[in-house]
């Protein structure tokens, strides 16, 4: 698997709002893995694993896209980003994988921290005021 660091501040990405528990594999009496019950956590400090998921740009053979991911942050809350925001993260990084079943490629991408987000608790917040 190739891992290669990511300058968040360089890669716009924009929150969907849309985060979930990030859950652990299990291997199933078949053989298989599925996601588990528990939630995963860091590995050291025991800390709950989510998914947040965010918009970025890409461009491939000079085609522009839009691509969806989730980036797995630790975090003891779960994180609450407001509906197409912008976010950042610290020490990004995105790890690719070749699928044996079909020659493709599966990217994953994990975090050490949200570095700004705009939440919706703060949002709710300011209207207030």
């Amino acid at each position: 698997m190739a891992t290669f660091a990511v300058d968040s501040k360089r890669q716009q990405m924009v929150a969907t709002g849309v985060v979930e528990p990030v859950m652990e594999w299990v291997d199933t009496p078949e053989g298989k893995r599925r996601p588990g019950d528990n939630q995963a956590r860091q590995e050291g400090t025991g800390v709950p694993l989510w998914g947040v998921e965010v918009v970025y740009q890409s461009e491939q053979w000079g085609r522009v896209s839009t691509e969806s991911v989730k980036v797995t942050v630790p975090a003891q809350a779960m994180p609450a980003p407001s509906l197409f925001t912008p976010i950042q993260f610290t020490d990004l990084v995105a790890s690719v994988r070749v699928i044996r079943a079909n020659g493709g490629l599966s990217t994953s991408w994990e975090a050490g921290s949200i570095a700004e987000m705009a939440d919706s608790a703060a949002d709710t917040r300011k209207a207030a005021a």
